[in-house]
């Protein structure tokens, strides 16, 4: 298990440059010549490197990458800048050190502002820690202790007032969300040992908003759940295999994302990308379980039998043999069973007319559909809707351009059976023989298994 969760964000990922635009980055860092920055951006499973540089002769960095506008990081391995690119040609300069010097822009550029606001908070953080490090080593009947408490609460009120001030009344600037994105409470002096960290656990994310569309996906969000995640000694647990403790840490964290279905699926994606199922099974499955039960539709099937497609679906691996399961009502009259497909790579997507999730998931997977079908994809749509009418308005409306069949006796069909299916929608990407290659349970993941085996 890496000890530093952030190494672990720096996921390589290949990305798409379909219509994307030629981006440059120069940076003015006399301070770092001759050193090594990443940049980075962040997507629906992490963090990814976008380009890496070093510091000329001449304290300048290029970055050069084609991709789109947005919030990016350029990181050493002991600091970072963030900046919002909103052009595709963008420069800044650094006077001193990254923590302590001066960041300059173009004439009235908006990071300005965020960079403004990152300071006074930094000062201000940096000063309330340094005091209640002061306050644990004085006896509080010295006059000094009260000196120093008073300069305490003083600083944490101007923090407190801070806070406010951004969170009531600048929330509509981007600056101020990214900012307050960052910041804890630090408890007070008389909140020792278990009860201050029961504090600090309650407030983390007392001005992080997961339904900020801004914020989700960048390496601001990702970075505040790995510091979530460390508050918690979620590597400890790992450790010793508590895996109850475990589940109660990433359960809080989907309860925290239960109205924001978007933000879901990046929490969802950015925690199987960090304990993967084939390093991590029983955690990967917390994981997948807490998003498909928020994010799929379950059905009423006798106890047993749930707990069964339950247990046998998670048992399910790469290689395992697909059943070749009866293809009922089909649009093309010719596809009898699932080997009659005869692909190379076949997506099986069993769903559902009434399920949302299902088709949602299939307008995602239509968007993608004709790119991957010249390089060998199939997809074939097993709905478990009893009403034929239903399900064929349903494909005719979404005008999904795949093989589509419809299991009308639903849960208690073949198919349902065969597949262990109790949730809809379920993916199984298969090979020409029916061996199962992977399980993907976002479309993210889906995208990820495709790049990596068909481009």
């Amino acid at each position: 298990m890496c000890k530093n969760l952030l190494t672990i964000l720096f996921l390589l990922l290949t990305q798409s440059v379909i219509g994307q635009n030629k981006m440059s980055l120069k940076g003015e860092m006399s301070d770092y010549i001759g050193e090594k920055f990443l940049l980075l951006k962040g997507d629906d499973g992490g963090v990814f490197i976008v380009d890496s540089a070093t510091v000329n002769s001449r304290g300048v960095i290029d970055f050069n990458w084609e991709g789109e506008h947005g919030f990016y990081r350029v990181s050493n391995k002991k600091d970072k800048i963030d900046l919002k690119i909103n052009r595709d040609a963008f420069s800044f300069s650094l006077s001193g050190s990254i923590g302590d010097g001066e960041l300059q822009f173009a004439e009235n550029d908006e990071n300005y502002e965020y960079q403004y606001y990152l300071s006074e908070f930094t000062i201000l953080n940096e000063s309330i820690t340094d005091l209640r490090k002061q306050l644990l080593k004085l006896n509080e009947k010295d006059s000094l202790y009260k000196e120093t408490y008073s300069e305490f609460k003083k600083l944490k009120k101007s923090k407190r007032n801070l806070l406010k001030d951004l969170w009531n009344t600048r929330i509509d600037s981007w600056s101020a969300r990214f900012a307050l994105a960052q910041q804890e409470l630090t408890p007070d002096i008389k909140l020792t040992e278990q009860k201050a960290k029961e504090y600090y656990l309650k407030h983390f994310f007392d001005y992080f908003a997961f339904s900020d569309s801004l914020l989700t996906g960048t390496p601001v969000y990702y970075e505040k759940i790995s510091k979530y995640l460390k508050a918690r000694k979620i590597n400890d647990l790992v450790q010793d295999g508590n895996f109850r403790k475990i589940k109660e840490v990433i359960g809080n964290l989907f309860w925290l994302t239960e109205l924001d279905p978007g933000s879901q699926k990046y929490m969802a994606n950015f925690l199987m990308n960090l304990y993967p199922e084939n390093e991590n099974e029983e955690i990967y499955h917390i994981v997948s379980d807490a998003y498909r039960v928020l994010n799929t539709c379950e059905y009423v099937l006798n106890t047993k039998t749930i707990k069964r497609r339950i247990n046998n679906y998670k048992s399910i691996k790469k290689g395992w043999q697909v059943p070749d399961i009866p293809l009922h009502h089909t649009n093309d009259g010719r596809m009898q069973n699932l080997t009659n497909v005869n692909s190379e790579i076949t997506l099986l997507v069993v769903w559902s007319g009434s399920c949302e999730h299902s088709v949602n998931l299939l307008s995602q997977i239509s968007e993608i559909y004709y790119m991957y079908k010249e390089l060998g994809l199939e997809v074939v749509a097993v709905s478990l809707d009893a009403n034929l009418s239903y399900w064929q308005n349903t494909v005719s409306m979404g005008n999904y351009p795949w093989i589509h069949s419809c299991d009308t006796e639903g849960l208690q069909g073949s198919v349902a059976s065969q597949l262990n299916i109790f949730v809809t929608p379920s993916m199984f990407l298969i090979d020409s023989s029916l061996k199962t290659i992977a399980l993907p349970q976002t479309f993210f993941q889906l995208e990820q298994k495709l790049n990596e085996i068909l481009r």
